[in-house]
């Protein structure tokens, strides 16, 4: 089960690195900022989950 904690929280990772990306990539035009603002917010409910599941992860390994 760790193992596949583990692998969630990469692909939370790749998630995180693919919208940081786009967000990079997306052109500075007004129309552009409301999917700016939308994007920042996705980037902090993903951060929450990849700190909620490292938690997780902390504590399974010390049951360990």
């Amino acid at each position: 089960m760790l193992d596949k904690l583990k692998a969630i929280l990469d692909f939370i990772d790749y998630g995180h690195s693919e919208l940081y990306s786009a967000q990079n990539d997306l052109p500075d035009y007004d129309g552009n900022s409301s999917s700016r603002d939308y994007m920042s917010q996705a980037e902090s409910y993903i951060e929450e989950a990849r700190e909620g599941l490292e938690e997780v992860i902390e504590e399974l390994e010390e049951k360990e």
